[in-house]
């Protein structure tokens, strides 16, 4: 924290306690000032009971009472001049009363020159407290004395108490407030409910870092058994420790896990906590990315300190440890500076001068060559462990793992779904098979069937089946023969995949859909990257030769191409021109001048046209097992492995084709070549229609020729037909201007 910050920090509680304490002095005067107001008028005991009167004494204005007085309607009353009250009674035994107003200095304190009765109906006034008795004497009223007051019928409190009473009891309220708050804050130690909060807190990690053991083993995990044994391993480290220094082994320090996303890191480090009874620490990168300036090391600090505690060994696990670990040096802002001294802290508490005996940290990311180099050397992460995607031993055992418990009727068709379900990770497995039960009770089954689970795969790939689409006439064939010619050129390229299920009906943003088994390999041949790409181009092919017309339906396709065409070239050195070049992207990209960035696009794009030669031939020769795929896929919308070597059953006996393959990789033409396509269609040409003229009809005059003299500018539009204009009118004029007599 600067300089600057700190002292705002510290001048912002003693602004926001002056606020407080002006707002609460403005409430105090305010409501002190309505509650020093008189109260409600109440008539006093001792001026009603000289009239034995039993009801309640209605309060009337002064003029009215003394108006009633005067018009002989009252006969006996009772006047208080040190309260300043008269009550009366009237001839049907109703008691008034009515307040007398004060009297003002020098003017009703001064001696009365005449009666009351002649100084009131001379003047008009109301008589004042001190002349109302003779007045009412003068109206013919019997006045009484009032009685002696006790002092239950005082009025109450005093002004200055009334003023004080409410504001103190606001005050003492605020005080108690703000003392609560204050006693929480110290008792939480200056945290808020999320764990931090405070200026001296801020730098310290959040109280729910240390998780508890969660319930998941290592016989959860399947599909990755290299990683379970190397982080099994740590377990062993920390509750043997004696089993490997009897032979010089030393604890690994750290263990950092990469790998695709949803692959099972994050399921492992579970795993670990769960086996290894210590206190497991599990944050994730933007734990320690802040505001404030030293946040991140201080946290850093905070949270190997805590883990040193622990006499039986932590394990610290980093999720998304690329937020922090960066390679240095990337950018020059204030944050990536920030970051730069969180890692340098990270790095000193990973391999420092500090003692870090039975702290093992794991560390999980998806881009291990964003990382910098100084994180990744043994001493800080002694291991690397690559969790890939899983092969296919491997997913059999992820959906065998994630269906245990669920009623599948057919459980040898995990297989199947397993050789079909190439490239996709323990989290789609999983969702696929979740997918497969949603299905099954949707359908009110008790039992999860094959179909369930073909719809489970068909949504995890390519979402559900849409019920709106909108297809106009003929469509529906260019999509049929679309996913007939990727299917079948699958079959002719002998290093792909055979097309396990082919559909046409909608899902997502694909009009439809081709599912293809996958090998799995270690290596890729130039060969086998050439007939990916012929089966990827086949789509449009198959368009070309059954409607000699393109569509957008490639457009994916197109993508995929562009991609397998651009690794071929920059990463793999599949093309002779270019040759063993590697250029890569990201941080460690090797700069290329702009004379082998266009032999790389002109490479790129000789592969996808050849690619795009190739197939067009391919199914121009095996045209018959085109329109039989298609066809079939019309009638019926899917079909499956069964129905695809049904229907090219004659193809793959030796029938039709000549037997022809695709082109060698090696032998592909070294420069761009067209594709030979149908010829399109022409439009007929239209005939020239005479232009007939009517003799009857008024001919234009026409203008005549003017020369516009020729300069820089060349005038259009408009400005020409203005220029005309004033061309004519001036050969007019020179024409009918005369010359003058001699």
């Amino acid at each position: 924290m600067t300089p600057r910050t700190r002292a705002l920090s510290l001048r912002f509680p003693g602004r926001a306690l002056c606020a407080l304490t002006a707002a609460l002095a403005a409430l105090m005067i305010l409501v002190g000032g309505v509650a020093a107001a008189d109260p409600a008028a109440q008539v006093p005991a001792n001026v009603v009971e000289p009239l034995g009167a039993v009801d309640r004494a209605a309060v009337v204005p002064y003029k009215q009472l003394v108006g009633a007085a005067d018009a002989r309607n009252l006969n006996a009353a009772v006047v208080d001049t040190s309260s300043y009250w008269v009550a009366a009674t009237d001839r049907e035994g109703h008691v008034i009363a009515a307040q007398i107003p004060r009297p003002k200095a020098g003017r009703d304190f001064a001696q009365p020159t005449a009666s009351p009765a002649a100084t009131t109906t001379a003047s008009g006034a109301l008589p004042g407290a001190f002349d109302l008795a003779a007045s009412l004497r003068a109206d013919g009223v019997t006045v009484l004395s009032p009685t002696a007051a006790t002092p239950a019928s005082s009025s109450g409190l005093s002004g200055l108490m009334r003023f004080l009473i409410l504001p103190l009891g606001i005050a003492l309220a605020a005080v108690l407030v703000m003392g609560s708050i204050a006693l929480i804050r110290r008792t939480n130690g200056g945290r808020s409910p999320g764990g931090r909060g405070g200026a001296a807190s801020h730098g310290k990690i959040r109280k729910s870092a240390q998780v508890e053991a969660p319930p998941v083993r290592f016989t959860d995990v399947a599909g990755c058994d290299e990683a379970v044994e190397e982080l099994s391993e740590v377990v062993v480290f920390l509750s043997e420790p004696e089993r490997f220094r009897r032979v010089g082994a030393r604890m690994p320090r750290g263990v950092i896990l990469h790998g695709p996303p949803g692959t099972g890191k994050t399921l492992l480090a579970k795993a670990v906590a769960g086996e290894s009874g210590v206190p497991f620490f599990a944050l994730s990168g933007s734990d320690f990315v802040d505001t404030f300036v030293g946040v991140g090391a201080s946290r850093v600090r905070d949270l190997f300190a805590q883990a040193r505690k622990s006499e039986k060994g932590a394990i610290i696990f980093f999720d998304e440890i690329d937020a922090i670990g960066r390679a240095r040096g990337a950018g020059m802002s204030g944050a990536d500076s920030e970051r730069e001294g969180t890692l340098n802290q990270l790095l000193v508490e990973l391999d420092g001068f500090g003692a870090r005996d039975k702290v093992v940290v794991i560390a999980a990311t998806n881009r291990l060559d964003m990382l910098d180099h100084a994180l990744l050397r043994p001493g800080r992460f002694d291991r690397r462990v690559q969790v890939g995607l899983p092969a296919e031993t491997g997913r059999l055992a992820i959906l065998e793992l994630h269906s245990k418990g669920m009623p599948i009727a057919d459980r040898e068709g995990l297989a199947g779904l397993a050789r079909m379900t190439a490239g996709f990770a323990g989290a789609d497995l999983s969702n696929m098979v979740n997918e497969a039960a949603i299905m099954a009770a949707r359908a009110g089954r008790r039992t999860i069937l094959a179909e369930d689970l073909d719809e489970g795969l068909l949504r995890a790939v390519a979402g559900p089946q849409r019920a709106d689409r909108r297809i106009a006439e003929g469509e529906l064939e260019v999509i049929a023969w679309h996913e007939a010619g990727h299917a079948l050129a699958a079959e002719l390229c002998p290093t792909h995949q055979k097309a396990q299920r082919v559909t046409i009906l909608a899902r997502g943003d694909a009009a439809g859909l081709a599912l293809y088994g996958n090998q799995d390999r270690a290596l890729t041949s130039q060969q086998h990257m050439h007939e990916r790409m012929v089966v990827a181009m086949a789509g449009r092919a198959a368009e070309q030769v059954r409607f000699g017309i393109i569509s957008s339906g490639a457009a994916n396709d197109l993508e995929q191409v562009s991609t397998m065409a651009r690794e071929a070239v920059e990463r793999l050195g599949f093309s002779p021109r270019v040759g063993q070049i590697v250029s890569t992207a990201g941080p460690r990209q090797i700069p290329l001048s702009g004379e082998t960035r266009r032999t790389i696009d002109e490479e790129i794009s000789r592969m996808v046209d050849a690619a795009y030669a190739d197939a067009v031939a391919l199914l121009t020769d095996y045209r018959e097992g085109l329109d039989a795929l298609g066809a079939l896929l019309l009638e019926h919308e899917q079909v499956d492995r069964a129905d695809i070597e049904e229907a090219l059953s004659s193809l793959t006996g030796g029938g039709g084709g000549g037997g022809r393959l695709p082109a060698r990789a090696d032998a592909l033409p070294t420069s761009r070549q067209p594709v030979a396509a149908p010829a399109p269609h022409r439009l007929p040409t239209p005939e020239p229609v005479a232009a007939v003229q009517d003799e009857d009809a008024p001919r234009r005059r026409r203008l005549p020729n003017v020369h516009v003299p020729r300069g820089r500018r060349v005038r259009t539009g408009v400005e020409a037909a203005a220029a005309t204009v004033y061309a004519l009118t001036l050969t007019r004029r020179r024409r009918g201007r005369r010359k003058p007599a001699l």
